[in-house]
C-alpha cells in the first residue's frame, strides 16, 4: 500500500470477498499413523509476535473458496468459505479465524462439524479425528451486515473491517487482518494458497475480483460471476468489488492483460492516465527486475469513490479523484501507482512470512516509487531522499523499534503494526545501504534472485541475508544486522558525512 493512504490510516475501508473452491485433484500418500499421532487441537494461530492470533496451526492451506451473495440493496451478505487443507498433526480440532459474522453452519468433508466462538477463534470439532498428512474440506456458512462509513467510524481509525459499503460500491480493506471480517479463513500471508472467488450481486451493478473472469451467469434480478487466482494469495490481499462501474480491457506489456474497472460515468476522462502510465511503470520494474519477470498475466486497476490506495493482487485499488485528468496531475499520482505496482513483486508474489517482514514489502516499493519519481517527475533523487530519511531515522526507529523487529505497543491502535515509519522509509534506507554497500550491479543480481526464487511463495529477513550473501559471496549478515535489528542506524557506506 501507498504510505500516505497506507491501509490502517484509511479512514473509509473495505469489501466482500467470495471464493468457491475446486476440487484438488493430486493425490497424496497420507503417512501412517505413528504411535505419536495422537490426535490433538492445533494451535489457535501462528505466534506472530506481532499478530499472534492471526493463522492457524496443525494444517497446511492448499486453496481458498469464498462465495459471497449480496443483499439487493448491499446491506446484507451471505458468505460460505470453503478452505482445502492438509493436516500436518492428527487433529482432534482446528480453528479458522473469524469475527463480526453469523456462524449459520460448518462442515468437515460433507459431515456436520461442532463449533464454538472464542475471540476471533472459530474452532471446529470434526465428526472424527483427522490423521496427520490427511487432506480434509472445512466449510463455513456465514451472515454478515455490509458496513457503513458511519459504522466503520465506530470502529476507530485504522481499524481493519474487512467489508465496507460507500453508497452503491463495496470493497475491501484488509490488511493487516480484516479478511477475518468477511469469512472463515486462516487470516496470515503465511497460509497464502491460490483462490476461487465467486461474487452474486444485484445484476443492475457490476463486480470484479483477484484473478481472472472465467464464468457469468444471470439468474433474474442477480448476476453472478466467478474469478479465479491461480498464484498463490494472501488473505489480506482479497479484493471484492461491486458497483455502477465498467471493466476496460488493454493489452499490456509481454502478453499481460490489463483490466481498469472504472466508474462509467467517468471512464473516457480516466482511461488516458491510466493507458499512458501502468504499462509504463510495468516495464520500469522489468527493467530493473529482468524482462518479463512480472509476477502475474493479469493485472488491473480498481477506481472506487472512498479514497486511498491499496495494492490488493492483481487488482489495485486506487481513488478516483486522483485518477482524474486533474487529480492525476495534482496528486502525483502516477507514484502511487509504480508504489502499487511494485507490491506486485513484493509482498504479493513474494509474501512477508510474519509481519515484522512488511518491510520487505513497503521499503521496497517506496525505493522503486523513488527511482520513478526522480525519473518520470524531476523529483528529489535516490541519494537526496535517502539523506532525508537517514536525517530521520534514529528519532523513528527509537519511537517505532528496529525496521525488521518493530515494538507492537508503539502502534495506535496496536492493530495496525507494522505500517509506520520502519516498514516504509526504514526499510527503503536498509535497502539502499545494502546497494551503497556492494554496488548496483550485485544490488540488482540480489533483486532478480530475491522475486526469482521466492516467487508464488513466502519468505522473510532471514532468507533476504542469506540470499545477499550467496548472490555476492560474501557474509552480509553482520551488515545487514545492523541496519535491520538496532534503534540506531550505522554509518551509511559511500556518505561518512550523513548524520542522524
Amino acid at each position: 500500500m501507498s504510505q500516505n493512504t497506507s491501509t490502517p490510516r484509511i479512514a473509509v475501508a473495505l469489501a466482500a470477498t467470495l471464493l468457491g473452491l475446486t476440487a484438488c485433484t493430486t493425490a497424496e500418500a497420507v503417512p501412517a499413523p505413528r504411535a505419536a499421532d495422537t490426535a490433538r487441537p492445533g494451535a489457535a494461530g501462528l505466534g506472530d509476535r506481532l499478530h499472534p492470533g492471526l493463522g492457524n496451526g496443525g494444517y497446511d492451506v492448499r486453496h481458498y473458496g469464498l462465495d459471497l451473495r449480496f443483499a439487493k440493496d448491499l446491506k446484507h451478505y451471505a458468505a460460505t468459505s470453503t478452505v482445502q487443507a492438509r493436516a500436518t498433526q492428527a487433529l482432534s480440532r482446528f480453528d479458522l479465524d473469524l469475527i463480526g459474522t453469523t456462524v449459520r453452519e460448518v462442515t468437515v468433508d460433507g459431515r456436520k462439524a461442532h463449533f464454538s466462538r472464542a475471540g476471533e477463534e472459530l474452532r471446529v470439532t470434526p465428526a472424527a479425528a483427522l490423521r496427520r498428512g490427511q487432506r480434509f474440506t472445512v466449510r463455513v456458512r456465514v451472515q454478515a451486515p455490509v458496513l457503513d462509513p458511519q459504522q466503520v467510524a465506530k470502529l476507530g481509525t485504522g481499524a481493519a473491517v474487512g467489508l465496507f459499503r460507500y453508497g452503491s460500491w463495496i470493497q475491501t480493506l484488509n490488511q493487516p487482518s480484516g479478511a477475518h471480517r468477511i469469512a472463515a479463513l486462516a487470516d496470515h500471508p503465511a497460509q497464502k494458497a491460490p483462490a476461487t472467488i465467486s461474487i452474486t450481486a444485484p445484476a443492475r451493478l457490476n463486480s470484479v475480483a483477484n484473478g481472472d473472469l472465467t464464468a457469468t451467469r444471470r439468474d433474474g434480478e442477480y448476476t453472478t460471476r466467478r474469478f479465479e487466482s491461480r498464484q498463490k494469495l494472501a488473505t489480506e490481499l482479497l479484493q471484492i468489488g461491486v458497483g455502477p462501474f465498467t471493466v476496460v480491457h488493454r493489452n499490456g506489456p509481454h502478453g499481460i492483460k490489463l483490466r481498469y474497472a472504472l466508474p462509467t460515468d467517468q471512464a473516457r476522462a480516466i482511461e488516458p492516465q491510466l493507458d499512458k502510465t501502468v504499462p509504463k511503470a510495468i516495464r520500469f520494474l522489468e527493467e530493473r527486475l529482468g524482462a518479463g519477470s512480472f509476477p502475474l498475466r493479469t493485472y488491473g486497476v480498481y477506481a472506487t469513490p472512498s479514497g486511498g490506495s491499496l495494492e490488493t493482487q492483481s487488482l489495485t485499488t486506487l481513488s478516483i479523484d486522483e485518477l482524474t485528468p486533474e487529480g492525476f496531475a495534482n496528486n502525483g499520482t502516477d507514484v502511487v501507482v509504480e508504489h502499487e505496482i511494485s507490491h506486485e513483486y513484493f509482498g504479493n508474489s513474494v509474501s512477508p512470512r510474519r509481519w515484522s517482514d512488511t518491510w520487505l514489502n513497503e521499503g521496497h516499493a517506496v525505493y522503486y516509487q523513488t527511482l520513478w519519481a526522480a525519473q518520470e517527475d524531476g523529483a528529489t533523487s535516490l541519494e537526496d531522499s535517502m539523506r532525508q530519511n537517514y536525517r530521520a531515522a534514529n528519532a523513528q526507529l527509537r519511537k517505532e523499534g528496529p525496521v525488521a523487529a518493530p515494538r507492537r505497543s508503539a502502534f495506535k491502535p496496536q492493530a495496525t503494526a507494522p505500517y509506520g515509519w520502519t516498514a516504509y522509509e526504514g526499510g527503503a534506507l536498509a535497502l539502499y545501504a545494502l546497494r551503497q554497500k556492494v554496488g548496483e550491479t550485485d544490488f540488482q543480481r540480489i533483486e532478480r534472485a530475491w522475486i526469482r526464487e521466492h516467487r508464488d511463495g513466502v519468505a522473510g529477513t532471514a532468507d533476504f541475508i542469506r540470499l545477499a550473501g550467496s548472490v555476492t559471496g560474501r557474509d552480509l549478515g553482520p551488515f545487514l544486522r545492523s541496519w535491520l535489528y538496532a534503534d540506531k542506524v550505522p554509518a551509511m557506506p559511500g556518505h561518512p558525512d550523513w548524520r542522524s
